[in-house]
Formats: structure tokens, sequence, C-alpha cells
């Protein structure tokens, strides 16, 4: 084995269709796949944390059976369980549906996670500069739903809306595919950028830049390269790389300590805005410079209940939803893992979903929307999550106020992007 590199790959997200999970055939040559996969990258010296399966997009079908695809996600949870995979995650289109598909798909998506403990959801309600506003509207009644399977609203985690996704996410449950057989990467790199900057305390936003350039880069360019030579000697078709700034709860890594470094106090801080756009703009440079297949985000991810540092500022009420949704234009991820009272307003939630995918929309970005309404939790009271993964915190307020329901009926909206 070659010596062990200091960059964890976070995932592998190998990609199967649905349709085709009953075919033994078909599972023999995706276990075999899976085991090449963790071969080749650990023999190349790279630790592994999760190896994902994510299901082929499910889009519009009104022949669809509900109680069929439920029985396949079984069988899939099972054959997960098999492998030793962890998790696998299944993304539903809900644009350009009809309003009773749209209830079917939701309903297979509840039922998924209801059964399936080691299930992931994403819902798609943007893409291709359309907006569906009728499927937020259904999608957020559904996280309603998905938030009393549990006593503490633990299950909206597994639960995603994807606004105009890229082709070979990996990052659950925002992961979105459309090739049976193909993989992608997530890369962790904030461990890395985080050591550089405590290395080098002295240094300015000019030096930081290239410093954080050149630590982040060569993990980067080292898995990409790998991934595009597994594609040439087995054939399986390489999606690409996320390497955003993302924590990871188990080990106390925060992007908010790598702000922090950077001369920002906290998130929510005056700077907090500028710092993320000079993250941000650090990791675009590195998409371009190097020529790397880049999938997902790509960016800061501030995912709220896995970040114990930006805990820590929301306690101190610095954060609110608004501003949240307000660092996704230069952020990774969009509004993620945020608890909200127990008794919200569905109307309000879709017309939250609608700001995101607006945002979203113009600026040409993939983004994301989880949140965990809490049961018998008001705003300003603290969630009670029994988990090594989570990081209490206290409960966004929200405003009781929203979007009109004729605005919420809308089968699509469509922005126009001319210039001029």
């Amino acid at each position: 084995m070659k010596n062990i590199s200091p960059y964890i790959i976070r995932s592998i997200t190998y990609t199967v269709d649905l349709e085709r999970i009953s075919d033994e055939v078909y599972l023999n040559e995706t276990g075999h796949n899976i085991e090449l996969l963790k071969q080749f990258f650990t023999e190349s010296g790279f630790f592994i944390r999760t190896v994902r399966i994510n299901v082929k997009c499910i889009s519009t079908d009104e022949r669809l059976s509900p109680f069929l695809y439920i029985n396949k996600m079984l069988q899939l949870s099972h054959f997960c369980r098999e492998l030793d995979v962890r998790w696998f995650n299944i993304c539903f289109d809900l644009c350009n549906c009809s309003e009773k598909n749209i209830k079917n798909l939701t309903h297979i998506g509840y039922e998924t996670l209801r059964k399936c403990s080691n299930s992931f959801v994403n819902f798609i309600v943007a893409k291709e500069g359309e907006i569906f506003p009728l499927a937020a509207r259904h999608v957020s009644g559904i996280i309603s739903k998905i938030s009393k399977i549990s006593s503490n609203g633990y299950d909206n985690f597994r639960a995603g809306v994807s606004l105009n996704p890229v082709q070979g996410t990996p990052f659950f449950p925002f992961s979105y595919a459309t090739h049976d057989g193909s993989f992608s990467i997530a890369l962790e790199t904030t461990q890395s950028a985080t050591r550089v900057l405590r290395e080098n305390p002295d240094c300015n936003l000019s030096q930081a830049r290239e410093l954080l350039k050149d630590v982040i880069s060569a993990g980067v360019v080292s898995v990409d390269q790998l991934g595009k030579e597994f594609e040439t000697i087995h054939g399986l078709r390489y999606n690409g790389i996320d390497f955003s700034l993302a924590p990871f709860p188990d080990e106390k890594v925060s992007v908010i300590e790598l702000i922090s470094l950077l001369g920002v106090e906290t998130l929510g801080a005056p700077g907090s805005t500028f710092i993320t756009s000079y993250l941000t703009d650090i990791l675009k440079s590195i998409l371009v410079e190097y020529s790397i297949r880049g999938v997902g985000f790509n960016g800061v991810m501030y995912s709220l209940l896995e970040d114990h540092l930006m805990c820590e500022s929301n306690d101190r009420r610095l954060l609110s939803v608004d501003t949240i949704i307000g660092y996704s234009a230069l952020c990774g991820c969009g509004l993620d893992m945020v608890p909200l009272p127990g008794t919200f307003l569905e109307e309000e939630l879709a017309s939250i979903i609608l700001d995101v995918a607006a945002i979203s929309t113009r600026l040409n970005k993939p983004l994301g929307v989880r949140v965990l309404p809490i049961p018998n939790r008001e705003a300003n009271e603290f969630t009670k999550f029994d988990s090594d993964f989570l990081t209490n915190t206290r409960v966004l307020s929200l405003k009781n106020h929203y979007c009109k329901t004729r605005l919420l009926e809308l089968d699509s909206f469509k922005y126009t992007t001319k210039k001029g």
C-alpha cells in the first residue's frame, strides 16, 4: 500500500437503477464495482469514510405504482446492508409533474424514510431556469409529515429539497445522478485548510489565499486524476468531485473555525459575507486552473446542526433564517440543517423554498433546503438530539407570513435571463 494521504474521502457515491434492483446479475455486478472502487482508492493511499448508493433520479410517470416502488426501496435497503453500504439516497424530480404525480412521488419518499432507516430522499423543485411553486408547496407538507416520524424531529436530517442540482452531486441528501453505474467523490478539505492557517497565524489574506490554494488543490488534483484513471481502466463513468469546505461533526471539524482564523470572529459577525466570498473564490479558481471535473456545490457549507461552532453563533442569536439564506448567494449548500418550530406553517416553508430557489435560479448555481421542524419546540427553545453527529442549538424563529395561496398553485415560473 502507498503512504496514507492526509486527505480523506468523505464518500464515494455510486449510482444504481431502481428498475434493475431485482436482477441478481445486476446486483452482483453492482457489488463487484463498489468493491473495485473501495480497493482502488484505498490502495492509492486514501482513507474512505463511507461508500454510498445513489438511486438514478425518478421523474414523472403517471403509471407509477407507489407500492411497487416502496417494495424496491426495501430490497435496496437490504442490499445495502449486505454490502456494508451505510446509506442510500433516492432523488425525485417533481418538475413538470402533475399534482397527482407530485403526491405519488412525495408519498413514496415519505414511506421510504419511514420504512428504511438507512435511506435519504431528495426532492427537486427547480431546474433549468424554472421554479415549480406547486411542488414546493407539496414538499413543505411532506416535511411536516416527516417531522412526526420520531419525537425529536430527527428524520428530516434525511430529507432534502434540491434547486437546480448538478448531475453527479455526491453529498447526501442532495445527491443527484442520471447515469447508472457512475460514481462521484466528496473530498474533505476543511481539515487541511484549517491546519495550514493554524501553522501560519500571521499571514495576510493574499498569503493565506496562496497557502489555501496549494493545500486544497494538492488533494483535489490527486483524487480527480485517480477518478479519471479508474474510469479509463474499468469503464465506469466518473462524474467528478465535490471538495466543498464542509463540517464533520464526529471530529468537531468546523467551517466556522476556518473563517475565524481568517479574521472574522464568527459567522454572523461583520465580514462574514466577504470571507464567504473569499473562500468560495479560492475553490472556484482551483476548478478552473487545474481543469478539475467538478460536480455538486464546491463551495462553503454552512450546515447548522452539523457545525458546533456555527451552533454557538446561533445560540448567541447572530443567525436567522434570512441571514443564512443571504449567505447562500455566495456559499455552497443553501439553507441546511436548520431547526424550526414544530408548529410552522407549511405555506411559509414553501415560500422560504421559493426564496432559495430564486437565488439558485438567478445565479445559476445548485442550492438546497434541509430544515428540521422540531415537535413541541418553539423558537429559541433548544433541540434535544441524543446524537454525537448533531450539536443541540436553539430553534430559529419564523415570521408567520407567506406567499398567497394562488402563487403556490402555479405549475411553474420561468426566469428570463436575457441581458439588456
